[in-house]
């Protein structure tokens, strides 16, 4: 719910902007449903994400066929990006945040975490340190000096 909230801003800003395309706009829970619902109407399309499955997401991608994902804080899902990146649809993680402690269990599982993050092409971290944790598993600095 928190990230449907924390997207209202970005998506109304991306409806002004680009008009003439349509926005997907998922969540995961029903109460998340209802806050999309309340922030946007109809105004944007809307759907529950699939689980993380290979099967589950290859088909919801061919069914969307979207042009762009735009995941909010911290929702990685290594088969979603690497289906995206699969099908040249570029993977932005927004408002996107990274605690130490979630960091240090990535860096123990880097064999899954080094390919999902070569499929995200660009991060707009939170904060400096969550960008620059971002980059210490293997993202690429994006900003002047690595600052993530």
């Amino acid at each position: 719910m928190g990230e449907t909230l924390a997207a209202v801003p970005l998506v109304k800003a991306l409806q002004e902007k680009y008009p003439q395309h349509r926005l997907m706009v998922t969540c995961m829970t029903p109460t998340g449903s209802e806050r999309i619902k309340a922030a946007f109407g109809d105004s944007v399309d809307h759907s529950y994400m699939p689980y993380d499955t290979p099967d589950a997401v290859a088909r919801f991608l061919n069914r969307l066929k979207p042009k762009m994902l735009i995941i909010m804080e911290t929702e990685l899902w290594p088969n979603t990006i690497a289906a995206c990146q699969s099908r040249d649809i570029p993977v932005i993680l927004a408002n996107g945040r990274l605690s130490a402690r979630s960091a240090k269990a990535y860096h123990r599982i880097s064999s899954v975490v080094q390919p999902m993050l070569s499929g995200i092409s660009a991060v707009a971290a939170q904060h400096k340190d969550d960008g620059e944790r971002f980059t210490q598993l293997g993202l690429p600095p994006v900003c002047p000096g690595g600052n993530g």
